[in-house]
């Protein structure tokens, strides 16, 4: 009896591990898939799991199967936490930082951005959050601002000039970018922070479009840029969806990748357990990350992301 449970409970961890695996590389066309590719990286861990269990009951074709499956996610996870090689260049801190409707902490936004950023980027920015970030103005004397009611407001903070702020207005949660010239670089770094859409409780047809629609728009600001970009944001979408990672082309890489800083999970971050899902990313060109770390900023549900980026000179 005991040996048929176990078969099944192996069985049954297999089948989890394969449908996640196979969720990573199809398009997320309706929600439950969208929710087996944001917990992939959790029911992808059925396959070791199954291998043990029909190892322990010489069940070796099986645990063949369970074995190769494992070995093909080990392969799709395992670059996330080997660092590239830094590159000489000029180093530079980024924020990327969710308000949560302007309710986030403003004080603490503030010293997080004093004490250790160089460039700052938020979303959800609303003009009495903005008020309250005023203290950011002794240090960060350089900002282009699009404050909005709701979750719609987006901004970047500089200690380095900026200048060219453009808002891409089909992005209806906001897409701004500025040019900010780091000392030392020679060129100018363009700068984006950007919001996407909610698959749910919005309409899910509207995060695909903007996900597809924020694919052509690097693509159009990496046409455009005489030199690095980088890009923050909450793009409501994890490393383990297919969409997320049609973004990483034309040179655009994935900061956490890039500092072998594993699966940096920001959201939940307003209830009792740790954060579950990697919902904000910071994205590099012609840039290397080489540390990306999250932080907790009361009063938002998303974890701050914060990167140590190295710009060519």
């Amino acid at each position: 009896m005991m040996r048929r449970l176990w078969t099944a409970a192996g069985a049954v961890a297999l089948a989890v591990a394969a449908v996640a695996f196979a969720v990573r590389f199809v398009p997320l066309v309706n929600l439950p898939l969208l929710v087996i590719a944001a917990a992939a990286p959790y029911l992808m861990l059925g396959a070791p799991a199954a291998a043990i269990v029909f190892a322990a009951l010489r069940r070796w074709f099986v645990a063949l199967l369970a074995v190769g499956l494992t070995a093909a996610v080990v392969a799709t996870q395992l670059p996330g936490y080997v660092a590239d090689e830094a590159p000489p260049g000029v180093t530079v801190r980024f924020a990327s930082v969710n308000l949560r409707y302007g309710d986030a902490d403003a004080d603490s936004v503030v010293r997080l951005a004093t004490d250790s950023v160089d460039v700052l980027a938020v979303q959800e920015l609303t003009p009495q959050e903005a008020q309250r970030l005023s203290g950011l103005d002794a240090d960060f004397p350089y900002r282009v601002l699009e404050p909005r009611d709701g979750p719609a407001g987006v901004g970047i903070w500089s200690r380095y000039p900026l200048s060219g702020g453009t808002l891409y207005d089909e992005f209806w949660l906001g897409l701004l970018t500025a040019r900010v010239t780091v000392p030392g670089t020679g060129v100018e770094t363009t700068v984006v922070t950007t919001h996407m859409s909610a698959p749910w409780p919005d309409p899910f047809e509207g995060w695909r479009e903007d996900m597809a629609g924020l694919a052509a728009t690097l693509q159009q600001i990496a046409a455009d840029s005489p030199g690095p970009v980088l890009v923050a944001g909450d793009l409501n979408s994890t490393p383990d969806m297919r969409e997320f990672r049609a973004l990483l082309r034309d040179g655009y890489r994935d900061a956490a990748e890039q500092a072998g800083a594993g699966l940096t999970r920001t959201h939940p971050a307003d209830i009792a357990v740790p954060p579950v899902f990697a919902l904000d990313h910071i994205l590099t060109r012609d840039a290397t990350a080489t540390s990306v770390r999250t932080v907790s900023i009361p009063g938002s549900d998303h974890r701050a992301l914060v990167a140590d980026i190295v710009l060519p000179r």
